[in-house]
């Protein structure tokens, strides 16, 4: 579909936010971007490449110089980071069109979908930015905070799967799936809690040296 083809398609904007952003949505939409085999592969090759420039700043910070299983559950942490961050931005995209949505029908909260994605990439982003730092200042401890409250409405969209949704195996974004924020999540706090609150601590990697509390 080409970007004039799309202008002519029906199509209702979530919020204020959409109809501000209707241009580069309509072109989006109108190259393919919004179906899920096109934007997945190429947020996920963004994901891959943001991971690669962040590794280096993981080495030097001498993040990576511990057990090799310890190694590889902490790169594993720090890509997840960076797929959520990449495909998060893309989905924030998608749902501001509510055609774009996964739901048959209107919903009450569509108007709320995009701007959480966009939040859940800040969040992401935000905590990629603490442990390149890798530090214990005042901007850290900020940054700690933004990702504690992203993390808590985690927990919160986790609860309201296990109470709303139906279980299924083979459905993960059905109940099961805030069985899953519960264990995903407490990965990140329990790293956020040794990075920033533990005396000497260095979260789940390695090479946080004990520093003094600046400002």
């Amino acid at each position: 579909m080409s970007f004039a083809d799309s202008l002519s398609e029906p199509v209702t904007y979530a919020n204020g936010l959409g109809a501000a952003l209707a241009p580069l949505l309509l072109w989006l939409r109108g190259l393919g971007f919004f179906e899920a085999y096109v934007y997945i592969p190429l947020m996920t090759a963004a994901s891959v490449v943001l991971f690669w420039r962040l590794y280096g700043t993981f080495d030097r910070n001498r993040m990576l110089r511990r057990s090799r299983l310890s190694r590889v559950v902490w790169l594993g942490v720090c890509y997840a980071l960076c797929f959520l961050a990449a495909n998060s931005l893309a989905v924030a995209f998608k749902t501001l069109i509510v055609e774009e949505l996964d739901y048959t029908g209107r919903v009450w909260f569509e108007a709320y979908v995009g701007p959480l994605h966009f939040y859940i990439t800040a969040v992401a982003l935000a905590y990629l930015w603490l442990i390149a730092r890798n530090r214990r200042k005042s901007l850290d401890y900020a940054l700690g905070a933004f990702v504690q409250a992203g993390l808590l409405a985690g927990y919160a969209v986790g609860v309201y799967r296990l109470l709303n949704e139906s279980f299924s195996l083979t459905d993960p974004t059905t109940g099961i799936s805030g069985l899953v924020f519960f264990a995903w999540f407490g990965v990140y706090n329990l790293d956020l809690y040794r990075r920033l609150l533990v005396q000497g601590g260095d979260g789940l990697g390695a090479g946080l040296e004990p520093r003094a509390v600046t400002g």
